[in-house]
């Protein structure tokens, strides 16, 4: 109860830090969120109850570029969540110990964690047309990576009906089954990352007690 009483304590007192690191993990877990979830999307481009956009060899180089996507911005919020780690302990190591100041700011951390992800899944409830929109402009970047990409497909050979490849990713899903990717999505990056912070903090404290 301590620890909890002192992090709420210093959140207050730091209401613009805590409120710039907030947003900066709701936009990552947005990014990454729509990046896992595009690549859940692309699996369903191969189903047979739908015209194939793409080739099975397109669909592979987009799945690789999202993914290696996701893995620079997770490395790069990892790396900032360090940077800030450490800017936090030189920042307040003279008014508490170092151990507490660990526990605190770390808990801190899953604070903000926590809330950026409920924030994530209101906005995403709540203006569901927007982040479909998102969702797209990210389809889109993908789609740009690839050379010699047609306009559009032909349902039968070389007639029938043409289907634009920029079509919307999701088009034949149902809402429950589009809520369904985004929280499968949503779950493994928010686990990704607590594992993630719980490594850093383990690597802290044990830094801690080989200096002590």
């Amino acid at each position: 109860m301590e620890l909890i009483s002192r992090t709420f304590s210093t959140i207050k007192q730091q209401k613009i830090q805590f409120s710039v690191s907030w947003l900066i993990t709701l936009l990552t877990l947005l990014i990454l969120t729509s990046l896992s979830m595009l690549n859940l999307l692309l699996q369903r481009l191969d189903s047979a109850d739908q015209i194939q956009l793409l080739t099975t060899e397109e669909v592979h180089q987009l799945q690789k570029y999202f993914f290696d996507q996701l893995v620079i911005v997770a490395i790069c919020f990892f790396v900032l969540i360090v940077l800030f780690f450490g800017f936090r302990i030189y920042q307040q190591k003279k008014t508490a110990g170092l151990k507490q100041l660990i526990d605190s700011i770390s808990l801190e951390f899953f604070f903000e964690l926590l809330i950026a992800s409920v924030g994530l899944i209101l906005f995403v409830i709540l203006f569901e047309p927007m982040y479909t929109s998102i969702l797209q402009f990210f389809y889109h970047q993908g789609l740009n990576q690839l050379t010699e990409l047609p306009n559009f497909v032909l349902s039968n050979g070389t007639s029938g009906i043409a289907y634009s490849i920029r079509s919307p990713l999701s088009f034949d899903l149902s809402s429950t089954a589009w809520l369904n990717l985004f929280f499968v999505s949503l779950f493994k990056i928010v686990f990704s990352l607590f594992l993630c912070l719980c490594l850093l903090i383990f690597t802290f404290r044990l830094l801690y007690f080989r200096n002590k």
